[in-house]
């Protein structure tokens, strides 16, 4: 089965220790794939601050649009919330394995 999936894509987490397994899953279903923590914050629905997360393809070029552009989309709370990373480089970069 194939899905075409647009990155990248925002999420969140309540607890940062949820990432690791995060980047587990997301590896196993395609190695190319890569989640970075970007953010923390609350979400346009308000709730307690959660951890924001990006996935994105390893060497993708990352701009600061895009990441504002996945936040936006998944929730993230930009008049309530803090500053996000500066984002502007390749996102081989960026990589946590």
């Amino acid at each position: 089965m194939e899905i075409k999936v647009q990155v990248p894509k925002a999420f969140s987490v309540r607890d940062d220790h949820e990432f690791f397994p995060f980047q587990h899953a997301v590896a196993r279903l395609n190695p190319q794939l890569r989640v970075i923590p970007v953010a923390t914050g609350v979400h346009v629905e308000g709730g307690c601050t959660v951890f924001w997360g990006l996935i994105y393809v390893a060497g993708q070029k990352i701009t600061q649009q895009d990441v504002t552009a996945a936040l936006k989309e998944a929730g993230f709370d930009f008049q309530h919330n803090g500053p996000i990373r500066n984002f502007d480089v390749n996102a081989s970069d960026l990589a946590i394995v």
